[in-house]
């Protein structure tokens, strides 16, 4: 679990810090901790990278506040869960309207700070398997399964084409490995596999022919020969399953 905290005051993010890296010990949850001194700070620092499942977020900061960092991060497509850190309590309209999960009020407690944790891992572990998880040397990418349109094995590497926030704002990313070593991670997603090597997303499929499937992006992919009917019937079946 990715969690980071941003705290303008050092000796309040140093104790609030130490109390996190305490609840993952105790509960033995492995967890990632940033923190960070200032919004500012934050969106320098990730450059937009916005990979965290849980931010902690000081209300009363410097020139961007809390919220409005919050806001901002929200129209960035940040969908990660946010709690809000606050020496008053007269903010519940404006962390209704980011979807903030809980306020802790200042000086921070351990029991509320772990209940707070606590309600953010279970909801971390009912999604944890939606997504797919690509570690490139010390980083770690987390990528929504539904917004990968297809995975493609080419040579001696692994290209995934995704979408971000809308269809017309396309991702590219290649790393080497074998295609075999991330098959297993798709076994429960709804993607099939056009022929060896290339998985594709039934959720972006448009339309099928005996020789290719169109995607909501305009871009056609290749149907091996024998493929279509099983094809054909796993899209169906996925848009009556999801009733879409």
């Amino acid at each position: 679990m990715r969690i980071a905290i941003c705290e303008d005051d050092r000796p309040s993010r140093d104790f609030e810090t130490n109390l996190i890296r305490g609840w993952a010990q105790r509960k033995n949850i492995k967890i990632t901790l940033d923190s960070f001194s200032s919004s500012e700070n934050f969106l320098f620092e990730t450059e937009d990278r916005l990979e965290y499942d849980l931010l902690i977020l000081d209300i009363q900061m410097g020139k961007m506040n809390g919220f409005e960092l919050a806001k901002d991060l929200r129209a960035k497509g940040y969908t990660g869960q946010l709690a809000f850190l606050t020496g008053i309590m007269d903010y519940a309209l404006e962390g209704y309207e980011v979807g903030a999960i809980r306020y802790i009020l200042k000086p921070v407690k351990e029991q509320n700070l772990f209940e707070v944790l606590d309600r953010a891992y279970e909801e971390f572990s009912k999604t944890e398997d939606k997504f797919f998880v690509l570690k490139q040397g010390s980083e770690i990418l987390k990528i929504p399964f539904n917004k990968i349109i297809y995975i493609e094995a080419r040579g001696h590497y692994i290209h995934l084409t995704g979408i971000q926030k809308i269809l017309s704002d396309i991702f590219e990313t290649e790393w080497k490995g074998t295609f075999s070593s991330i098959t297993q991670d798709f076994e429960n997603q709804d993607f099939f596999c056009l022929r060896r090597g290339l998985l594709v997303n039934l959720l972006h499929i448009q339309k099928i022919t005996r020789t290719e499937c169109i995607l909501d992006t305009g871009e056609s992919l290749p149907v091996a020969r024998g493929n279509y009917e099983e094809l054909n019937q796993a899209f169906i079946s996925f848009y009556m399953e999801k009733n879409i």
